[in-house]
């Protein structure tokens, strides 16, 4: 079924995740929320994401037709992060980072946030998926921030359009989340595609150690397939961490 998008813009809210969930089973499927402030924004692992007022985007796609993967929901959130940064600014080299996070070179530009949203039944009713992109962030607050991070302004040295912005994102999710109706399996080809750095040598931090390996594959259901020490592992979650001294951006063409 073709899906349309239907976004719904805010003033200022705590985050635009809780706003979705908080309202999820009085809002329609795949709909985006978009606000110009956040006052509690976050990241994966409960970690801050600074959000001045109108400056960057701050959004929430609800998904509700989530199927047997709900992993899925994430893909479709970061591709449509990855096709509006490239749609507006497409002299620059973007790329995935498992599991979902948006980069340009060695730098985050954008991360994505999925949550679960349950029935009254404490069902698993569909997926809320975050997506926040630094787009007007000053080089003062970047290099404020405690990890290698950009922004369109800081790399182009130029003001973007907040608002043309959102309607790529908007219309980038809206073809992800079709892709994704008519056929999961060219979704997670398309996502897999974009991960770059299968076969290089990384280091992941687990949450409860870190450990040097090769990125071997991605698994159908995002999973992380990782050889450390001869041994051949699966990661469901953990940080990539990016070494720009071990691996040769050129190489890939994201320089």
């Amino acid at each position: 079924m073709h899906k349309e998008l239907n976004v719904i813009y805010l003033d200022k809210v705590d985050s635009t995740n809780k706003y979705a969930l908080r309202n999820f089973a009085d809002l329609p499927d795949s709909t985006l929320i978009v606000a110009s402030e956040q006052s509690s924004g976050r990241g994966r692992h409960e970690r801050q994401w600074l959000s001045p007022p109108n400056t960057n985007i701050y959004a929430s796609m609800i998904i509700k037709d989530i199927g047997e993967n709900p992993t899925l929901a994430s893909m479709i959130a970061s591709l449509g992060a990855l096709s509006a940064l490239r749609a507006s600014a497409p002299d620059m080299k973007f790329w995935l980072k498992w599991p979902n996070d948006i980069f340009c070179r060695e730098r985050k530009i954008a991360g994505i946030l999925c949550e679960s949203a349950s029935d009254s039944k404490q069902q698993i009713a569909g997926i809320v998926a975050g997506i926040g992109i630094n787009v007007n962030m000053p080089t003062d607050i970047i290099n404020s921030i405690d990890q290698p991070a950009t922004s369109l302004m800081h790399e182009t040295d130029n003001k973007f359009n907040l608002k043309k912005v959102v309607k790529k994102l908007a219309k980038s999710l809206k073809k992800y989340y079709n892709i994704y109706s008519i056929s999961p399996e060219v979704l997670f080809t398309c996502w897999k595609d974009e991960n770059l750095l299968i076969g290089q040598t990384v280091e992941v931090n687990t949450g409860e150690k870190e450990i040097e390996g090769k990125i071997i594959d991605l698994g159908n259901n995002g999973e992380l397939i990782f050889e450390s020490s001869g041994k051949q592992i699966k990661l469901f979650s953990g940080d990539v961490k990016i070494n720009k001294n071990s691996i040769d951006f050129a190489e890939l063409g994201l320089i």
